[in-house]
């Protein structure tokens, strides 16, 4: 198990604002030094169920949502922020 700072990014294939939000997410979580793991929601039932009419979102460590829809440079920068403080 790794020690390295994350979140997960829950998107799909073929959709644009995953592709928009997947780059913005990435600029921001490089200057933070935390890692993005990908899920398709297609992967798991609960995921689907919970996000298919949502995605991109971008889930914190305990599961609560930094952002969703546009991914905005304005939402990440301050929650990863917080996150890289109290890590």
């Amino acid at each position: 198990m790794t020690d390295q700072l994350y979140v997960e990014f829950i998107t799909k294939d073929n959709c644009p604002l995953c592709e928009s939000g997947a780059e913005t997410l990435r600029r921001a979580a490089s200057k933070f030094d935390i890692e993005v793991h990908e899920v398709d929601i297609f992967d798991d039932d609960d995921i689907y169920d919970a996000y298919s009419t949502r995605v991109p979102v971008v889930l914190a460590p305990n599961g609560s949502v930094i952002d969703e829809g546009k991914i905005s440079q304005a939402k990440l920068t301050p929650a990863l922020l917080r996150l890289k403080v109290s890590s």
